[in-house]
């Protein structure tokens, strides 16, 4: 008698591809839940001055000023910025200063009346957050101010970028690269920087005078 072929153990193989498929859609939904794409940063010094003749100063920090495009997306830069130059305080005290700027006079005005001896006008320049599929930028500009003279004392432009990673073309589907670093990282990253240049030469000034250790005796 003849046998029939049964169509049942190929009803498994588009099962079995389904399920790849669903389960390199959720590697690749999990890739782009996290990151650890590199964030490449410049930070260009256009006027400085030595901190340390303003360690004791008091140091008054605004909010950052942007464009009306980028108004709603400040806060966090600021908060970044905030929670950085607290932790590594390179000044006596500082002071977190609620009003919204729009000139170094203004500013000025606002510092000495809060008792401040120096203050800070940070500015977004630009702001692109690709939301990980597209490169992220952040350029921001700081300006201080010595609040008793109205000297710029330091001006400063920094700019970072994330890119996303490189998709992985498989048979069945495509693994999607990384996505970039947001902008809050981003923003993280410019604001540490930035503290650590303050306190930099505080660090290096310190190590200088350290002493040395004893030279080694021999033959003992």
């Amino acid at each position: 008698m003849m046998r029939l072929f049964s169509p049942r153990p190929l009803i498994g193989i588009p099962c079995v591809m389904l399920a790849l498929c669903c389960l390199t859609g959720c590697i690749a939904s999990q890739l782009k839940g996290k990151t650890d794409r590199p964030i490449e940063s410049d930070l260009q010094i256009y006027t400085q001055s030595s901190i340390g003749s303003h360690l004791m100063d008091v140091f008054g920090l605004f909010p950052f000023s942007s464009p009306p495009e980028f108004e709603s997306t400040t806060p966090e830069i600021t908060a970044a910025f905030q929670a950085r130059i607290l932790q590594l305080r390179p000044f006596r005290e500082v002071k977190i200063l609620p009003y919204a700027v729009k000139s170094s006079s203004e500013a000025l005005w606002y510092g000495r009346n809060e008792g401040c001896d120096l203050v800070m006008m940070p500015e977004v320049l630009y702001r692109m957050d690709g939301t990980g599929n597209l490169p992220t930028t952040l350029v921001v500009r700081v300006r201080i101010f010595d609040a008793r003279t109205g000297k710029l004392l330091w001006d400063i432009k920094q700019k970072a970028l994330s890119e996303p990673g490189h998709d992985i073309d498989l048979t069945w589907n495509t693994i999607a690269g990384a996505p970039a670093q947001r902008a809050r990282e981003l923003a993280d990253e410019l604001a540490y920087k930035f503290a650590e240049y303050l306190i930099e030469p505080l660090l290096k000034a310190k190590q200088e005078e350290a002493p040395s250790p004893p030279p080694a005796i021999h033959g003992q």
